[in-house]
């Protein structure tokens, strides 16, 4: 990514009904701060109900994809969802063994691929069925939608996220008990990612 992310935060409840307010009455009610990593918060606190939503707002987008890699900034917006060494790994160090020999044996299928009228349709398909026989055992360490579950399991709600030209968001409820929930999945999505189930997730993409 070419500019620096920054990741915003909009806390809200929402009352029932809506009450007309002035734009001065509003202004009381928001407060911004930024942190000594750059994570810049705006919070709008409105006591009418015990929810807190969220929106992780990242200054990076489409336009920011390296050059012949387009469709990286929505390939990482989904792979944000599943997991980190933590969260969603039934047995990290196995399962990183696992998805390092998924990358090994997906080097020789492009190099192959790659030789053009030299290319052995034989070699290809024995590297295929072995890709796919190293994809099936990092599978066995994977607790799918783990992410998805955590927040479900907690009293969230709206779980979603978009990329756009030049921003990524990813935005969600929970009871506003479970606010430190939140800097947990945030903090271990942004810092330690596992790009679980990635050749899966690419074909969805597509």
């Amino acid at each position: 990514m070419t500019r620096a992310a920054i990741v915003g935060i909009l806390a809200l409840s929402f009352p029932l009904l809506a009450v007309p307010q002035s734009l001065k009455e509003f202004e009381k009610k928001v407060t911004e701060f930024t942190l000594s990593n750059g994570l810049h918060f705006i919070v709008v606190e409105r006591h009418d109900a015990p929810v807190v939503a969220f929106n992780s707002y990242a200054n990076v987008g489409s336009v920011d994809d390296p050059s012949g890699k387009t469709g990286l900034a929505h390939m990482f917006e989904h792979m944000a969802f599943k997991g980190t060494p933590n969260i969603g790994s039934l047995n990290w160090p196995l399962e990183k063994t696992a998805l390092q020999e998924i990358e090994s044996v997906y080097d020789e299928l492009e190099a192959e691929r790659s030789k053009g009228a030299r290319t052995d349709k034989a070699k290809v398909k024995e590297i295929e069925e072995r890709l796919q026989g190293a994809i099936d055992k990092a599978e066995k360490y994977v607790a799918p939608n783990y992410y998805t579950q955590l927040i479900e399991q907690n009293g969230g709600e709206g779980l979603n996220a978009q990329t756009a030209m030049d921003s990524t968001s990813f935005f969600y409820k929970l009871p506003s008990n479970r606010l430190e929930l939140w800097f947990l999945l945030e903090s271990e999505r942004f810092y330690s990612p596992v790009f679980l189930q990635f050749y899966k997730e690419r074909s969805v993409v597509r």
